[in-house]
């Protein structure tokens, strides 16, 4: 789980805490819920926490790393330790959507690991608008237009070992080249790079490049559970903020201290 992010983030400045994830709500660390989500999902064994070992978080996860100055050195730390495992398959989640819970968390991962995604070394969730839409009416949210329709991007990634070793070389490839169109465009190639522009490429045309780029199969797997793209990045997200929706505060017993 991905909880790290700078002390100087609106959210992690406005509750006074060292990173968003430790955000207040309803008397929890907002990294909390997704923890209890975690827990609640029966396919996982092993939870590393990356981002700041706060005492408010203890005993809900099993390892813990620091998180990096770049998602790329947190992913590296946070795959390295969860590798250090017996483990051949990873999920990879952020800290920061809280109205997720564990059958969500369950669903995700058996459409991943079965069916027409088998074969797949890493499976991406996203959403279409709208179920975003029936599910969040008043939070805003960026949408990208393909042939297929209108998504946004999950907070959840399936992975097994061989997609691992090929996701964190894109990912920094991708966080370079994020603010240079012409370096972007040499990454994702210029078909596609226009493809996304005009709203003309297709799901199965962006899993071809990337699985090209990953050395793997990659699938992006369309959940019905809103939640999982659902991330609090500004004030308005925050539950009670606007959103009009609470997460449930329940926290199952911790298996054990870190």
């Amino acid at each position: 789980m991905l909880a790290g992010g700078s002390a100087k983030d609106v959210l992690a400045v406005g509750g006074s805490v060292p990173s968003k994830a430790l955000l207040p709500i309803g008397g929890q660390p907002m990294a909390a819920y997704v923890m209890a989500a975690i827990r609640h999902c029966p396919a996982v064994d092993v939870t590393v926490l990356v981002g700041p070992d706060h005492p408010t978080l203890a005993g809900w996860y099993d390892l813990a790393v620091p998180s990096g100055a770049r998602l790329v050195d947190s992913l590296a730390m946070g795959l390295g330790a969860a590798l250090s495992t017996s483990a051949a398959e990873f999920l990879v989640i952020t800290a920061d959507v809280p109205w997720v819970d564990g059958p969500m968390l369950s669903r995700f991962l058996d459409a991943a690991r079965g069916g027409d995604f088998a074969a797949a070394g890493l499976v991406y969730a996203v959403v279409d608008e709208a179920t975003t839409a029936a599910a969040f009416p008043d939070q805003k949210r960026t949408f990208v237009r393909l042939k297929d329709g209108r998504f946004t991007g999950g907070n959840a990634v399936y992975l097994t070992r061989a997609g691992v070793t090929g996701l964190l070389p894109l990912v920094d490839d991708l966080y370079r080249a994020r603010k240079n169109p012409l370096a972007l465009a040499r990454l994702m190639g210029l078909d596609t790079l226009f493809g996304l522009l005009l709203g003309t490429a297709s799901i199965a045309r962006l899993e071809r490049r990337a699985g090209r780029l990953l050395g793997v199969q990659a699938r992006a797997l369309i959940s019905q559970d809103a939640a999982i793209a659902a991330d609090v990045d500004r004030p308005a997200h925050v539950p009670g903020a606007g959103s009009g929706r609470l997460p449930a505060p329940v926290r199952p017993a911790p298996r054990r201290a870190s």
